[in-house]
């Protein structure tokens, strides 16, 4: 039988290593976070980021550390994205492809707004791909 209680306990995996599941223009908001929440709680663990009707949405679990002041960091940055564009970092705001009531929603800035609404600007791992001032 193996002797388990010598392996190497994996570090967590935090926003750095999935970073790239959101656009470039949120990067500085989630870059902050991560130095905010590494300062409360070193030992954190990403349970879940991404973009969430057009808003960053970032999950996380720590033990034995202030949930409360944890929950108000995320949800000021996760604020902070629905006025940040996605894609540039430009101040933004929530709207859909070509402002259609129940369109996929996305927070895009004015020069943004029509490439990606027109299908010619997009998200890959993290870059922009596309034509971003096409319109």
């Amino acid at each position: 039988m193996p002797d388990h209680s010598t392996a190497p306990v994996p570090r967590p995996v935090q926003i750095p290593e999935r970073a790239d599941t959101v656009g470039p223009g949120w990067q500085e908001s989630l870059d902050r976070l991560h130095r905010q929440l590494r300062a409360l709680a070193p030992g954190y663990r990403l349970v879940d980021l991404g973009e969430t009707f057009g808003g960053l949405h970032v999950h996380v679990e720590s033990v034995g550390d202030d949930s409360d002041a944890l929950r108000a960091l995320i949800a000021a940055a996760e604020a902070e994205s629905m006025r940040t564009c996605e894609f540039c970092g430009a101040p933004g705001r929530v709207r859909t492809r070509e402002d259609a009531p129940r369109g996929w929603r996305k927070t895009v800035c004015d020069t943004c707004h029509g490439p990606w609404s027109a299908h010619h600007l997009m998200i890959v791992n993290g870059a922009v791909r596309g034509r971003p001032h096409e319109g």
